[in-house]
């Protein structure tokens, strides 16, 4: 028996990376899986997206586990494809229980250089993606009286960085959604809370690599600095903290923001 066996889970950003941990963990803990990603890549300088061969994957994976699994192709950023992934997700499995909000971008650049359609890019995917996501689900939870919502925001919606203010701003409203919404559900018995993950070794931060014109290693090097543990975080260290967020264990926490930095805030 799993700590989760009977809920259903909706995973954004599911095809890699952490979304694709967190899909994973959540699976062996009992969950079926609702794999979401945008499979085609963005407008962006050295960045690219998961495809939907990997989110067939992702959803072999989990059936591997015995799980139920779907795969659903929307972008976070629309509201009529989240609308409809959200209504997909329902009739296939029949509820949905938990929402991780994974989707992101980033990109590196003095804020003076970035382009409307970067700005616009980045906060849309990382800020209003989690809104709409949130949006369309909670009044399923607030039926069912019960749900658990996790937005994986960063140790950058806390604190500034330099060369990601887009990411930045994003992140810092992203905080500032958890806590809005984790007030207007709490009357319902849902919790909404955030994590704040330093850098975790990912296509992120791949993409950020590309970009940069640098070798993955060197970025890892690079980010692991700001770290009191100077390595790059796994992403099932943050896929682990996810899992006890929508467990039972962690039913009076909510408005959290959660840091899984290897002490990077402790600074």
């Amino acid at each position: 028996m799993g700590i989760l066996d009977g809920q259903v889970a909706l995973v954004t950003g599911a095809a890699r990376g952490q979304g694709r941990s967190d899909c994973l963990t959540l699976a062996r803990a009992g969950a079926q899986i609702v794999a979401l990603d945008l499979c085609r890549n963005l407008p962006y300088p050295g960045y690219s997206l998961g495809t939907r061969a990997q989110l067939d994957e992702v959803v072999a994976m989990v059936e591997e586990l015995d799980r139920r699994a779907v795969a659903v192709v929307a972008d976070v950023r629309d509201e009529d494809e989240v609308r409809d992934a959200v209504a997909l997700a329902i009739s296939e499995l029949g509820r949905i229980d938990i929402l991780v909000n994974n989707a992101a971008v980033a990109g590196m650049m003095p804020f003076w250089e970035i382009t409307s359609a970067q700005w616009d890019t980045v906060i849309d995917t990382n800020l209003k993606g989690p809104w709409l996501m949130a949006k369309y689900v909670a009044p399923h939870m607030i039926a069912q009286r019960r749900g658990k919502i996790v937005n994986i925001a960063s140790v950058g919606g806390v604190r500034g960085q330099g060369h990601l203010a887009h990411y930045v701003a994003a992140k810092h409203g992203l905080v500032g959604l958890t806590r809005a919404m984790a007030i207007e559900l709490a009357p319902y018995g849902i919790n909404v809370n955030a994590i704040l993950p330093g850098s975790v070794a990912s296509p992120m931060l791949d993409g950020l690599a590309e970009e940069l014109g640098a070798t993955p290693a060197d970025v890892q090097r690079l980010f692991a600095t700001d770290h009191l543990f100077p390595q790059v975080i796994d992403p099932q260290d943050v896929a682990e903290a996810i899992l006890w967020l929508v467990s039972d264990a962690a039913r009076f926490t909510t408005g959290a923001t959660i840091p899984v930095d290897a002490g990077w805030t402790a600074h």
